[in-house]
Formats: C-alpha cells, structure tokens, sequence
C-alpha cells in the first residue's frame, strides 16, 4: 500500500516513503507529539486480509518491543486502523547488504559489526527469542557506527512450542524466503522444517561473516534447490580473501555453520566472546559509538637507577590516566589495559588496535634525588608518528605542574575545544609531594593484592595522611585495604572495621565528589556490615561519578550478583569487561557476577580469559575453580586450586574451597586432611571460621557446618563473602531450618 504524503495514521503523519519489503511498505513519518521523525511500517492490503500473516506481523511488534537494547531496532507503536502498522525509531545509514555489495568488509569494520550484532542477538536470546532470519539486509549500520537488527517477523520464543497459526506461518515464511534468495541464511534444520532454537541463529552469524570476509555467499546454487542442498549437503567453498584474516576467524567460522547444531557454538555470547579474543579489542556493550578523540596512556619507563621508583613512574601514567578521564569527549583507555604493554615490544600501532584508541603517550621518568627528568610523547596510531613530545627538568616539588603542562598540551593537541578545562581535570588532591609520593606507593602496594602488600599499603596511606590530613585520596586507599583485608579473609572484622569506616567516612567528608571516596564506603559496607545490601548505592554514585572506571563498574557488578540482582548485575560486569577489556581483574570480577548468576559456562569464560591476561593469576584462578565446581567439573576445579593454593600469600578461603570440592567428589579424607591442616594454621595465624565452614560444606556435614556458622557469627561475618562463594550452592541447604536462620542472622538472600 502506497501512502501519499500528508496521510494519517492515528496520531503519525505520512512524509515520504523509505524502501518496500516482502511484507508492506515502510514510510518516514512525524510523531508531532513528541516532535520526532519515526518510521512506519505498513502491512500491505492483501496480507492484512490474511490472519496467518496479520498474525505474524502483529509477532514481530510483540517480539521486539519485548526486546530493550542498543543493538536492536526500537519499537514505539503498533496500530490497526485504518491499516495494520508498526511505528519504529527512524534509522540512518544503510543495511549491511548494500555494503557487502560493495565487495568484503575490513578487518577492523568487520570485527566492530559482528561484536554489535551478536550482543544484539545475546539480548534476544536472553529473552526469550530466536531471530531466524537473519541476513545482510535485516542489519543495519547507522550513520554513526551503531549496528541495528531488524525485521522480527519470523521469530520464535523459545519458552514453548507454536501455534498451529505460528506453524502455517512458518511454513509460508520458509517458502517466502526461498522467492526472496535468502535460503543461503537459513540452518539445515531450518531448511528441512525441523525444530529450531537459538544455535538456528548462530549457523546465519556463520553465513553473515563468511559473507563480511569474502563478499561472497557461503551457500549459494543456481536455483533456490541446489542452494538448499548446498546447505544440508555442502562446505562452503574454500574462502578468497582480499586481505589476510586471522586464522582464528575462519575457525570460528566454520565452527558457526557446522551441519549439526551440537557441533556449533552453543550461545552466541560464546560467539561474541570468541570474535573479542580475535580481536583483542572489548567492544562497549551497548555498542556506543566512538567517541571522536581517544588516548591510550602507557605506563612511563623507570629510567632510575633504583628499581623501586618504578612506582613513582606507573603514578604518574595513572594520574595522567585519571585528569584526562574527566574530559567530556575524550575516551581514555583504563589503567589496567593499558599496564599490561609494560616493557613489551610491541608496535604502537599494535598497542592502538589493541585498545582501541587513535593516540598513544608514552614516556619516561628519571629520578636523582630530588631532580626529576620526564619525557612524554603523543603518538598518532594511524602513521606512528608524533604528535607532540616534551621533556622536562625540574624538581620533585614540580611534579604536580608537571602533570597539568602534559594534560594541557595533551587537550591541545587532540581536542583544543577542551582548552580550559584541563584545570578541572587535573585538579589536586594534595598539594604535599611526600603525600602525594607516598600515596603513589600506597597504590602500588594495594595493586598486587597478597596480604604483605596491603599490609605495606596501609603503611604508605597512613604516612601520606600524617603529611596531609585531609587527602581524601589517601583516606580511601586506606578504607580500601581494609575491606579487601578482610574480604580475602586476612584479618578478623575486629581488626578490620572500624578502621575502614573511618577512613571511607574521612574521605567522604573531605571530598564528597570523588568516585575513590563512595566506593571505599561501598566497599567497607559489603565486607564489614550486618547490612552489606545496603552498599548498592554507594557503589552506583562511585561508578557515576567515573563513569570510565572498569574498577568501579566491575566491582558494581560482582556485588549486584551477590544479591542475586542478575538481570542488572551481569549487564554491569559485561560493560566493566567492555571498558577494561585487557583486564584480569575485570574479567575475573566478572565471572564471579556470572557465576553468582548461575552461568556457569559464561563464568568458566571469563576466568579462561583472565588466565589469558594473566597466567596463574590469583582471582581468575578462583573464579575458575567456582564456575567449575558449579558446571560439576571438579576435576578442573581441583587443578586449578592446586595451583592456587600453591601461590605465595595465599587465603585461607582457598584452602577451605579446595576442602569444599575434595568433600563433593567423595575425596573425604582429602577434605579432612585441609580441616586439620587449617586447625593447626590456627594457633600460628589469623584462620577465617569461613574456610572450615566451605570444607564441612562440601562434606555436608550438618552439624559441623552449624558450628562453624556459630564460629562465624562470633568473628563478625556478614553475609556478603558467603553469598559470593556459596551463592548457587547455599539453594541445596536453604530449606534446612538449621541452616536457613542462619542465613536470617547473616542478612543473606530469600532462597
């Protein structure tokens, strides 16, 4: 149905007309009462006359208002009179078929496409939707980068079986496509009209990115038939690249479009997952497009004669990092992704793709006494040359004018409409050089997480506070190793609390604008407080206040799983991967939220991938062991917490898991053995009640695991560590009434 220009259709008017399709026809029209431009989608006269297809159209509305993402095209309205009609955002760009037309896709555009839409096809999957039909003209780039899925007319849920009108629907649709040359998309169980579910969508992500690669179809006969034999019976032919791809890709590739859906990927996340360590690059979750100036801070070089300083040298790449992460318009990479080119030689072009940035400074720093020598030099990605460079002589009290003349040319360099508020982003938190350098050594201390180094950090904050007493940054340093202290079970709550509090109250009140200070209350409040849910909003005002901060969002992210907030905590762990995608800690922060979830092949992922960044890294060694137990992989989880508990200035909590997965094996007198192992520790060291408490656990031993409850209570345990180790466990033992006021008394979740 053609409409005229100036047409009405309930409160919608008529512009002009955008494109037809097998269904009606999509028009430009105003919404005059909100004022925008929207588009309209008009089923066509003889379909509306038929209640299979009427009925597959009003599908799609349902479908995708049912769907919220950034990745997926939105719905606003649906209407019947005077003719069925659906009202969508109004999109600017091209679909992806006009590109492919044009011949394959690059690397790096390739890598961007297939990262957006396969978290817009995560989402529908997550509720409850199989696209199934998925092609190059159903996604659809805009102007500004951002990739959209379209057209859910034929999708599926997959919480129950069609209707019979659903099935003549299906049946229609099937035939519809093979008019319309789209079969080459469809999965051979599609093709043979057998059951379907979402692994029928990654068999079309094969297709779509064999496509992007070579600009050719994997399937494709000379008649509707041969292509349909093509895909039940035939490889696709062997790919004809234009540019080298990484054999990595094609792998995945032909993983995607195996003939068995049991030989594919089994969730499109783990698609996703795969094309990110392709890549080496974390698209943001919501596929944000990039922002017009984007720098990647390195850590500088220690030139010092004395290695120790290096700490001084990595302070002020983070500072650096931290003034100009408070620019509007200026993505910076995160501090832990950019740490780990430290003395690696690797090409700056290389480090760029990898972080996803245009620009890179780099420097270094020489002390001698009290004389400083820095040198910094911004580097253009795209050519390797440079865009500036300095180098500056001066005292150590200088440093701080040191750092506002590197930001200021920095600003000026790469977004001079900024100039003028560099002030604000290189603002001071001290004004005392031996606080400030103290404070830097405090950090790096607190960095490496082993009980001796938080120890060594406190001494350094504490020594930063005696130079300056009111530097709210040293203040919540403080707070911070206290509450990780006790988290990773080193010290009693009686050691722990008070001072934790103090310090994160200190540093509120000192500077109530700073993201440091409310995440060092959250922090304290989930590790120390009888009311540990109550640090949901401390850690929100902290991630708002650094909206950049992988730290903030990823710790966000693990305490929404711990209160068992998944539909908003594993979004937040994603992101927090998505904004520091080089980082172990994100990444292992973020499988605990998965696990806590109870995803546990998504847990076990992101441990892997943490390992990656890191080998034998303490917390993706872990998570892992968790995810596993809970996958039922205990062999794996044992090898892993071998290697764990082997590890130098390790936790207790360790040992009392690795007792935990010997109990569930029936491995019982290995779980006895690291009972008595953490009894004689006692008498020598601080043993949290917890770690006996996860071996009786794991025995279930009723009686034990009470006592130990008891022994917990006393030591001032609240619920938040157990919710966070035990979380998906603790559902086998709720209903035990012993077990279930227990869980009151420590304010843990309702099972």
């Amino acid at each position: 149905m053609t409409l005229a220009a100036g047409t009405r259709l309930g409160p919608y008017e008529i512009v002009g007309s955008i494109g037809a399709g097998g269904m009606g026809e999509v028009f430009r029209a105003r919404d005059a009462r909100l004022g925008r431009n929207v588009a309209v989608k008009v089923l066509s006269a003889d379909l509306a006359a038929d209640p299979s297809r009427l009925h597959r159209f009003e599908q799609e509305a349902r479908a995708v208002a049912a769907l919220s993402h950034p990745n997926i095209v939105a719905v606003f309205d649906v209407g019947q009179t005077p003719v069925p009609y659906l009202v969508t955002e109004l999109l600017e760009g091209d679909t992806l078929r006009s590109l492919l037309d044009r011949g394959p896709m690059p690397l790096r555009q390739l890598i961007d496409v297939a990262l957006q839409f396969t978290a817009g096809l995560a989402a529908a999957h997550a509720g409850g939707i199989v696209h199934r039909d998925l092609k190059p003209a159903n996604l659809f780039l805009t102007r500004d980068g951002v990739v959209k899925i379209l057209d859910f007319g034929l999708a599926k849920t997959m919480n129950g079986a069609m209707s019979s009108v659903q099935a003549e629907v299906t049946a229609a649709a099937t035939l519809e496509g093979t008019l319309l040359g789209t079969v080459g998309y469809m999965a051979p169980e599609q093709v043979r009209g057998a059951a379907v579910d979402h692994r029928t969508d990654i068999f079309a992500c094969g297709a779509l990115l064999y496509e992007m690669m070579t600009g050719q179809r994997a399937f494709r006969g000379e008649s509707p038939a041969d292509t349909m034999s093509a895909v039940l019976r035939e490889q696709p032919p062997d790919p004809v690249l234009t540019a080298p791809v990484p054999p990595a890709l094609l792998r995945l590739v032909r993983r995607c479009l195996e003939k068995d859906p049991d030989r594919r990927f089994q969730s499109v996340r783990d698609v996703r997952f795969a094309i990110e360590s392709i890549s080496g690059v974390g698209a943001p979750a919501t596929a944000a497009p990039k922002a017009d100036k984007s720098v990647a801070v390195l850590p500088f070089t220690n030139m010092s004669a004395d290695p120790e300083n290096e700490f001084f040298s990595d302070g002020l790449a983070e500072e650096l990092i931290n003034a100009l992460a408070r620019l509007p318009g200026l993505r910076v990479a995160s501090r832990t992704s950019a740490f780990r080119f430290r003395a690696r030689d690797v090409d700056i072009r290389d480090i760029a793709r990898q972080l996803n940035v245009d620009t890179v400074l780099e420097g270094s720093v020489r002390r001698i006494g009290k004389r400083l020598r820095i040198t910094a030099q911004l580097v253009n990605a795209a050519d390797g040359y440079q865009l500036w460079s300095e180098r500056y002589d001066r005292e150590m009290a200088d440093v701080f004018e040191i750092q506002d003349e590197i930001t200021a040319s920095i600003v000026k360099t790469l977004a001079p409409a900024l100039l003028g508020q560099q002030e604000t982003a290189a603002r001071r938190h001290t004004a005392n050089p031996q606080a400030y350098e103290l404070y830097l050594k405090g950090r790096h201390f607190w960095y490496q997480r082993t009980e001796r180094t938080l120890r060594a950090a406190i001494e350094c904050f504490e020594g930063a506070i005696d130079f300056d007493p009111e530097y709210a940054l040293a203040h919540a340093g403080l707070a911070d190793c206290y509450s990780i202290l006790r988290i990773y079970a080193f010290c009693p709550a009686s050691e722990s609390n008070a001072r934790a509090e103090a310090a994160a109250r200190t540093a509120i009140r000192l500077d109530p604008a700073l993201s440091e200070s409310h995440f060092a209350l959250a922090l304290h409040t989930a590790a120390h407080q009888a009311g540990w849910q109550d640090a949901g909003p401390h850690f929100a005002r902290a991630v708002a206040l650094a909206p950049q901060s992988g730290t903030a969002r990823a710790y966000q992210g693990f305490f929404m799983g711990a209160c068992h907030q998944f539909e908003e905590g594993v979004p937040t762990a994603e992101q927090a991967v998505a904004l520091d995608s080089l980082s172990p800690f994100a990444h292992s922060l973020a499988a605990f939220t998965m696990y806590d979830a109870r995803r546990a092949g998504d847990a076990v992922r992101m441990a892997n991938r943490a390992l990656e960044l890191q080998p034998n890294f303490t917390l993706g060694l872990w998570t892992l062991s968790c995810a596993s137990c809970l996958l039922g992989d205990y062999t794996g989880a044992i090898q892993a917490l071998t290697t764990l508990v082997a590890l130098p200035g390790g936790s207790a909590l360790w040992k009392g898991w690795l007792g935990f997965a010997y109990g569930r094996t029936g491995r019982l007198s290995e779980a006895r053995e690291v009972l008595t192992t953490l009894d004689n520790r006692s008498g020598r060291q601080y043993i949290s009640p917890l770690a006996s408490l996860l071996v009786h656990f794991g025995l279930d031993d009723r009686d034990a695991l009470c006592a130990s409850f008891d022994a917990a209570l006393r030591d001032g345990a609240n619920g938040f560590t157990l919710e966070v180790l035990l979380g998906p466990f603790l559902d086998e033992v709720s209903t035990d009434p012993r077990i279930a006021e227990y869980m009151r008394q420590l304010h843990m979740i309702a099972r």
